[in-house]
């Protein structure tokens, strides 16, 4: 019996030494053959980052708007500081690195509520080593990142926008394309030594990243830069609110320049506000006043209504309509030519009369007012255009000046456009072209005709009428373009206010097209309360003078201008 027990011990002890010998087998057969960097806690794993493709002007790659870089951002541990080192050769070198007040840097070592504290960024390889030397350097690490860069400056920053600190476009074109801009991340799996560095001969995976597209504009940074300098200058000038401009070209809908002031730095795009950011040229919706008055006037015409040397009774400057005074600067009986040229409240009113709601409303629609065109930017607004059936018994007479209609920058150039396309209303766009990293081009845009509100006879009839308005005795003669024949119109319009309308505060607008009988672009410039002066005419007219003879020299225009007719409109400006 003691024998027979003897025996069952010998045999769970060798039974024992073989499940232990069994379990160290396998223990070595795991560690030969399974991830040594996850048994070690050396994985190395690294997102590699997309770059954001780049924005361009007309003019191609010499002309970047916006380009990603590149960088490393530097972080502070505080609490993996190593005892061994020294705290204040840490801090020099960071100082000198990253160009950071050295006792600045000091305070952030001696913080206990964070132990990822931001210090900097920097581009420079050299910085990285510098600060990634492990017998020196402790508690400093780097993250890679790419940093959205805008060699202009201000230039075009509210039709490019802004990149947040999550690398999404926040507004303008960084916005609207981000999808395209974005680029794809890359990623790298292996192992990592002692300093937490990639052990190349150990990598197993490596998917390279790939960049976004790039983006190219039809706007001209030259153009850009007159448009931006010209809308600062009046807004500062007459210490408005805010103003805009718009250059297009009339054959293809082109954008050539869009600028709105206040502008913004789109590096810094957080110093500022959200109505900072706005785009007036697409955002704010106003009441036009007279640039209205020649959209009036097309409709009659194409209705055949009237004809140029039509006559309208205007009076003694004052007209009664369901029971509201109509005021007016002229007298007796006026031509619809001479409606323009003087800008006749009266006169323009009895045509929506002659017209009748429903039909002016139609060839308002047909102007496109009241929508959005399309543009390739974020916040473009509609518009206010009630339904006819709505309308009062006023509207008929008041919309026809411009009053009781909203419109935007972009709607009323467009307008233009068409009138100066011989009725042709082409779709304004701001992108010609998306490339891909390979260089493949994965769109092109194309000039495109959305409508036909009026025919051409009655488009080319228009322009020549508004042509007056610039020459002496007209409302706009100070918008004159030296060598150029120039059509346009002024308009100044009360800002509608709660309950009516402000009785000092304007909108001041100039609109027209270049050269008068074969135009090339037009451009529209408004301004938001100015003051002392107010109208179109004085605060408008000269800055689209200015652009428009800055867009013609850089568009190498021949001038359409005999020399003497050259002279007497140097004489004009002011």
């Amino acid at each position: 019996m003691h024998e027979r027990g003897i025996q069952i011990r010998i045999w769970f002890i060798a039974l024992l030494l073989l499940v232990s010998f069994c379990g160290l087998g396998a223990k070595l057969c795991y560690l030969h053959l399974s991830n040594h960097s996850k048994v070690t806690g050396r994985e190395y794993k690294r997102t590699l980052l997309g770059l954001r493709g780049g924005i361009y002007d007309c003019n191609g790659k010499p002309y970047p708007m916006a380009v990603s870089l590149p960088a490393r951002l530097f972080y502070l541990d505080p609490k993996s500081v190593k005892k061994e080192h020294d705290v204040g050769q840490i801090a020099r070198t960071v100082s000198q690195h990253l160009g950071l007040p050295e006792a600045e840097v000091q305070a952030q070592f001696r913080r206990t509520d964070s132990r990822y504290i931001k210090l900097g960024y920097s581009l420079d390889d050299r910085v990285f080593e510098a600060l990634s030397d492990p017998l020196t350097i402790s508690g400093v690490g780097a993250e890679e990142m790419v940093i959205r860069r805008y060699p202009q400056g201000r230039r075009m920053s509210h039709v490019l926008g802004f990149v947040n600190n999550m690398g999404v476009g926040g507004a303008g074109i960084e916005q609207q394309y981000n999808r395209y801009l974005t680029g794809t991340p890359g990623l790298i799996e292996g192992e990592k030594d002692a300093g937490r560095r990639e052990i190349f001969s150990r990598r197993k995976v490596y998917v390279p990243p790939i960049a976004g597209s790039d983006i190219y504009l039809t706007l001209d940074h030259r153009i850009q830069f007159e448009v931006e300098r010209a809308i600062q200058e009046v807004v500062e000038k007459f210490d408005a609110l805010s103003g805009w401009a718009i250059v297009q070209h009339v054959r293809t809908g082109k954008i050539l320049a869009m600028a709105s002031f206040p502008d913004f730095e789109p590096e810094n795009y957080t110093e500022t506000t959200l109505d900072v950011w706005r785009n007036n040229a697409l955002a704010i919706v106003y009441e036009p006043g007279s640039i209205m008055k020649a959209v009036t006037v097309a409709a009659m015409l194409n209705e055949r209504l009237a004809t140029p040397t039509t006559e309208f009774e205007v009076g003694e400057g004052v007209w009664f309509y369901a029971g509201k005074p109509l005021r007016d600067h002229v007298y007796g009986r006026v031509t619809v030519s001479t409606a323009l040229k003087k800008s006749s409240n009266i006169a323009c009113a009895k045509m929506g009369l002659r017209l009748g709601a429903q039909r002016l409303e139609n060839y308002l629609r047909a102007f496109n007012f009241g929508s959005k065109l399309g543009i390739e930017l974020p916040g473009e607004e509609n518009g206010i255009l009630a339904r006819a059936k709505d309308w009062d018994k006023l509207k008929p007479t008041r919309i026809p000046i411009g009053q009781g209609i909203a419109v935007t920058g972009l709607q009323m150039i467009n307008a233009y456009s068409t009138l100066a396309n011989d009725g042709r209303m082409m779709r304004p766009y701001l992108v010609d072209r998306i490339v891909s990293p390979s260089g493949e081009t994965v769109f092109q845009a194309r000039p495109e005709v959305i409508g036909r509100p009026v025919r051409p006879d009655v488009a080319r009839a228009v322009r020549e009428m508004l042509t007056g308005v610039t020459e002496e005795g007209g409302t706009g003669k100070r918008a004159a373009v030296p060598g150029f024949s120039i059509g346009g119109k002024t308009g100044t319009a009360q800002k509608a206010v709660p309950g009516g309308y402000s009785s000092t505060d304007y909108y001041a607008s100039f609109v027209g097209f270049v050269p008068a009988g074969e135009p090339v672009f037009s451009v529209l410039v408004s301004v938001e309360r100015p003051r002392p002066q107010h109208t179109g005419g004085f605060v408008s007219a000269p800055v689209f003078g200015k652009i428009a003879a800055a867009t013609a020299r850089y568009l190498a225009l021949d001038p359409d201008l005999p020399s003497d007719e050259e002279d007497g409109l140097d004489a004009a400006q002011p």
